[in-house]
């Protein structure tokens, strides 16, 4: 009689070959959570690390450079400033010419050199939904 062993990882396997492109692996003690882009508010670049920020009000970080998060999520963000990528669904409102309100309540700079862009972008978002 032949025995089988059950891999414990076959779920997730399974969940990341599924669709692997829109969900980035975060790591925290004990196991490994996917996350993916429709979940994350935005993110925040720290040299190597990047800060993932989830819309329910949760942090985590991955030891990969911020251009490498967005490029795994291959969703529509938005870079708005050096340091940080920003999903548009999540935007609530935009403070000032160069901050953005989040709906998790975070703050976001926008650099001087992108308002334009993202002006242009919030404004296509606020036209299609009418």
């Amino acid at each position: 009689m032949k025995t089988t062993i059950m891999n414990p990882f076959s779920k997730v396997i399974t969940l990341a070959g599924s669709n692997a492109t829109n969900l980035v692996p975060v790591y925290t003690p004990g196991k490994v959570l996917w996350l993916a882009a429709h979940e994350i508010t935005h993110l925040q670049g720290e040299g190597n690390y990047t800060y993932i920020y989830t819309r329910q009000g949760k942090r985590y970080i991955v030891s990969k450079t911020l251009k490498n998060v967005q490029e795994i999520l291959c969703a529509d963000l938005l870079r708005v400033h050096k340091s940080y990528v920003v999903n548009p669904e999540y935007i609530a409102a935009r403070l000032d010419a160069d901050m953005l309100l989040m709906s998790c309540g975070h703050k976001v700079p926008i650099a001087r050199r992108r308002i334009r862009e993202v002006q242009e972008r919030i404004s296509i978002g606020y036209l299609a939904v009418g």
